[in-house]
């Protein structure tokens, strides 16, 4: 037996509402951008054909600028009771193929800055544009349920780093008055989340991880991690069973694991990543462990290949652009 969502507040009940169109669902979520996505961000409202080198292509109902995370979010609105294969994985397929066209960026960042300009709503200059449509994307997926299906789908687009967010929208009515329940993804809210679990990592003293080791063991370590930490903003937290690189509570892109002859470092990754040495192999995410790549280091002599590779992560994972 499936249960009914109902909200009571103030005496009132308030059921959910089921939406009569897509359109329906889009006119009322745009309206709420900014408060999933924080203030620093801008919803372009353009249906626009996206077309690949190659001629594949897809029409999104939307962009967003996002300023804080210096990245743009291709967003779709959906209903749950389209086809997930069909209809909405195709789509999002198309989009992310067509995104790596390069003459495309240049040209939505021109639609864009005109856009922006004619509702004279909120500035942004072309260059900042073209910066932030030249850096990775995203896709928003802002729906009305999110099925077990969907999920699958999204963990399939998000292994190569491509940031997706499936978005649950529900508005719960009472005839007279709108609650509207999402999840937010701002950044004061990541961080507030993320002091919610600092607490349940168990940590110790990098010393204890480095007796484990053999030979030059902690002379290789320390000249990697001498390194790694040499990069602007970078933190390192000494966990139980490895050592993480973050920028902030929630973003890492490195972890050093180790073992009695190596240091096992796995690294978030996305299809810009090149190992020309071929030295690194690709690994599933996993709910418990999101890295896309692993690789080992034994010697002295393969620090500075390791310290390329490790910023090349940096650079996918953190959109900054640093001396490789």
């Amino acid at each position: 037996m499936v249960g009914i969502p109902l909200i009571i507040q103030n005496n009132k009940k308030f059921h959910l509402h089921s939406y009569q169109s897509e359109k329906e669902l889009e006119e009322i979520v745009t309206q709420y951008t900014p408060d999933i996505f924080g203030k620093n961000s801008v919803y372009i409202n353009l249906k626009r054909k996206i077309t690949s080198v190659k001629g594949i292509s897809g029409i999104p109902d939307g962009f967003l600028l996002d300023f804080e995370r210096n990245k743009l979010f291709i967003v779709e609105v959906e209903l749950s009771s389209h086809d997930i294969i069909r209809h909405i994985s195709n789509q999002l397929i198309r989009f992310k193929v067509a995104m790596n066209n390069p003459d495309l960026k240049e040209s939505l960042a021109q639609d864009f800055h005109k856009k922006i300009t004619e509702n004279n709503s909120k500035r942004a200059s072309l260059a900042d544009i073209q910066n932030l449509i030249g850096k990775n994307f995203g896709i928003a997926i802002l729906i009305d349920n999110i099925s077990e299906q969907l999920v699958e789908i999204v963990n399939m687009l998000s292994q190569d780093g491509t940031d997706v967010l499936a978005v649950p929208f529900e508005m719960y009515t009472d005839q007279n008055n709108k609650i509207f329940k999402f999840t937010t993804f701002t950044k004061e809210a990541f961080e507030n989340e993320s002091k919610k679990w600092t607490f349940k990592w168990s940590t110790i003293p990098v010393e204890k991880h480095l007796e484990k080791g053999k030979g030059d063991f902690k002379k290789v370590f320390s000249m990697l991690n001498s390194e790694i930490c040499s990069i602007s903003g970078v933190s390192q937290k000494s966990r139980k069973n490895w050592i993480t690189y973050q920028t902030s509570p929630l973003k890492n892109f490195c972890t050093i694991r180790f073992l009695p002859d190596s240091l096992e470092i796995h690294l978030k990754c996305s299809h810009e990543f090149r190992d020309e040495k071929g030295i690194s192999r690709v690994i599933k995410r996993t709910p418990a462990w999101a890295f896309d790549r692993v690789f080992n280091v034994t010697s002295e002599d393969e620090i500075e290949y390791a310290i390329n590779l490790i910023k090349q992560a940096y650079r996918c994972i953190c959109n900054k652009k640093i001396k490789i």
